[in-house]
């Protein structure tokens, strides 16, 4: 629970950055790679979630519009897209194949997760953030992190 004011101002540091009406620069997606990195820290930091005590509230966060919210995103991030990516990555090649990626989803469902985490510490749910956090981390928004940070460090080498 001591990390909370670091999950907190992280979240907040997230959501303000997509938030942002303005287009991003190709230096910006340098800092959005830095705080993937650092939320990702963070949640290794918080430990494990097995031992805080679910809380079960009676009130859910509200939901945005999801298609207004992946417009903006689409506004804010007009360089990022579709991408592609292993759909396994392991020793028998035989079994890999290619999965289509979306930056702009990837981004929208990390958002929404700490969309999430900021309210509840809204309403003085701390431990149901933390919990939020590392469970939609390790069961959702890992994989879109990780992801995000492939494309983004691969398109900074790929021939224009």
């Amino acid at each position: 629970m001591g990390l909370l004011p670091e999950l907190v101002a992280l979240s907040k540091e997230w959501l303000g950055f997509v938030d942002d009406p303005n287009p991003v620069s190709e230096d910006d997606l340098l800092r959005l790679e830095a705080i993937l990195d650092k939320l990702s820290v963070l949640r290794y930091e918080l430990g494990p979630i097995v031992g805080l005590k679910f809380e079960d509230g009676n009130t859910d966060p509200p939901r945005g519009d999801q298609s207004e919210m992946r417009d903006r995103i689409s506004k804010r991030f007009p360089m990022l897209g579709f991408y592609h990516i292993p759909e396994t990555v392991t020793t028998d090649f035989s079994r890999t194949g290619v999965m289509l990626g979306d930056a702009i989803d990837d981004i929208l469902d990390i958002t929404r997760e700490l969309s999430d985490v900021v309210w509840l510490m809204e309403q003085e749910r701390p431990i149901k953030a933390c919990w939020d956090f590392g469970f939609g981390y390790d069961h959702h928004w890992r994989y879109h992190l990780r992801s995000l940070l492939w494309y983004l460090e691969m398109r900074r080498f790929e021939a224009p």
